[in-house]
């Protein structure tokens, strides 16, 4: 599990996939988008944080067919994509921890 910051609370979680880092878990925080990995062989699994971005560096977010979320980061070229079972409610819930953060 991803180390918390004081007064850090998990808002949500679930399975995803990224074509560039692969399977593990999606987490997003009250100050965070973070996406653990699971790597190794079968008996050797360890679990690697690839992506952990403060909510506050997310410029926009979409969820265009609502299987993948896409998350364009500020100094990112091109916006990290994440399948999630349920991208609208990922969408729903950044925009709404950006509005209440004052930043859209």
């Amino acid at each position: 599990m991803v180390n918390m910051n004081p007064g850090e609370t998990v808002v949500m979680q679930d399975d995803a996939k990224s074509d560039y880092f692969g399977k593990g878990t999606l987490i997003m925080t009250s100050a965070r988008i973070i996406l653990e990995v699971k790597t190794g062989g079968l008996l050797s699994k360890t679990t690697e944080v690839k992506l952990d971005k403060a909510l506050s560096t997310i410029k926009a977010v979409s969820a265009p067919g609502g299987k993948q979320l896409q998350i364009q980061f500020e100094g990112s070229v091109e916006p990290t994509d994440i399948h999630v079972s349920n991208a609208e409610k990922w969408e729903a819930a950044i925009k709404s921890a950006l509005a209440v953060s004052g930043k859209k």
